[in-house]
């Protein structure tokens, strides 16, 4: 090996660290042999049909203050490298994907376009993905506001660190950006995956307008859909584009959310167009002219108007416990003055009559289980006093979660 090769590998221990290695290493299915604490871990390569024998074993120093610990890290490294037939430049990148959930572009204005695109058609492409993520940050950070205003703290946050934009990669010419801090954990890695998350419901949902338009936007998000809708119909003033494909990678130390889509988005020119021009149908409709025209139309005599849903009946008891879906996740730092935290989730409860929608404070470490089971679909329980604050539910007590969530 070169010494300039070496040297980038050299370079490489110290953006990474063997905590991070092992982690991926784990996700990408090699076999953890033995580990002694605080020593070091033996790894064996993924076990396949052709390698069930002939698996190789290498030792990956996990003790910082050994003499030699570079030498041997460097090692370990080179033989990861190796293994994938891949530079230190390229395990670099991979093992920062490990912790960052991806959105891919993928873009094609014409014939061989497939290694490069013009300056215009980038500067297009990134400007509407950048307007994305922050509509999907501001949605998150604050669901059902308008997408005006200054931003709160943890979306602004969330756009200023914890986005960047990767290598490029080759087939139409793609353009990787990566949704997350370094290491994912922690409140700003749980903000982050709810951004992507939220972004990839919304794409979905856009897509779906043309085709049933009531219930694309029948739900709490249905400001987000509007939005990116416009989004995805600015892509039309891209000149010379004609394809975009948007597809979502999850970070594998994160796992894959359920009841996320995970289908790749392929918008044409003309589909693109005609997604924008529903904008307008979609705000109408929001705005209550549908409810009108609906009651117009019973006054007809055309149909018959369904009577409102009561309200769900609330417990009387003193000490209420729920069990439900976590449905939604707050930071309101103006809170902590009244709840003594910044954090808040909302569980939705089934009753005889419907469904009632519960507004918990919690702690920070109940906020990152609440955020787990909300991706995961895992039902959580609370138990307290429940209030009737203005129009909606408030309980004061307990979170309880199931144990397989990680603590």
């Amino acid at each position: 090996m070169s010494q300039n090769l070496v040297d980038d590998f050299y370079a490489l221990t110290s953006l990474v660290s063997p905590e991070r290695v092992s982690r991926y290493l784990y996700t990408q299915g090699w076999d953890l042999v033995d580990r002694r604490e605080g020593l070091l871990e033996e790894w064996a390569e993924p076990t396949t049909q052709n390698r069930e024998v002939d698996s190789e074993i290498y030792l990956l120093p996990i003790n910082e203050q050994y003499r030699d610990f570079a030498r041997r890290f460097v090692e370990f490294l080179k033989a990861v490298a190796d293994y994938y037939r891949i530079d230190a430049h390229e395990l670099s990148h991979r093992l920062k994907l490990d912790d960052a959930d991806v959105l891919l572009f993928r873009i094609s204005g014409g014939q061989n376009s497939h290694d490069s695109v013009s300056l215009d058609e980038a500067d297009g492409v990134l400007r509407v993905a950048q307007r994305m993520l922050k509509l999907s940050a501001r949605y998150t950070a604050s669901p059902g506001k308008e997408f005006t205003g200054r931003m709160k703290p943890e979306a602004r946050q969330y756009i200023e660190r914890n986005v960047t934009l990767g290598h490029t990669r080759r087939g139409s010419f793609v353009f990787p950006i990566l949704s997350g801090p370094r290491m994912g954990r922690g409140a700003e890695a749980l903000f982050a995956r709810r951004v992507v998350e939220n972004l990839a419901i919304g794409l979905n949902r856009v897509t779906s307008i043309s085709e049933d338009i009531h219930s694309a936007v029948s739900d709490e998000f249905a400001p987000l859909v509007i939005a990116l809708a416009d989004s995805v119909h600015d892509l039309s003033r891209v000149q010379g584009l004609q394809v975009v494909d948007i597809s979502f990678r999850w970070a594998p130390a994160r796992g894959v959310p359920r009841h996320v889509p995970d289908a790749s988005l392929i918008l044409e020119s003309a589909t693109i167009r005609q997604l924008g021009m529903t904008g307008p149908r979609v705000r109408e409709i929001l705005r209550g002219n549908y409810d009108e025209r609906f009651t117009a139309d019973t006054q007809r005599g055309l149909m018959e108007k369904p009577a409102a849903s009561p309200a769900p009946t609330v417990p009387t008891t003193e000490f209420t416990e729920i069990r439900g879906a976590v449905i939604a996740l707050q930071v309101d730092d103006r809170k902590i003055s009244d709840w003594g935290t910044q954090y808040s989730i909302v569980i939705r409860s089934g009753t005889r009559e419907g469904a009632l929608d519960v507004q918990i404070p919690v702690s920070q470490n109940n906020y990152e289980l609440a955020t787990e089971a909300h991706s995961r679909g895992i039902m959580a329980t609370a138990m307290g006093r429940l209030l009737r604050v203005n129009s909606g539910y408030f309980l004061e007590g307990e979170v309880i979660f199931n144990d397989e969530l990680s603590r």
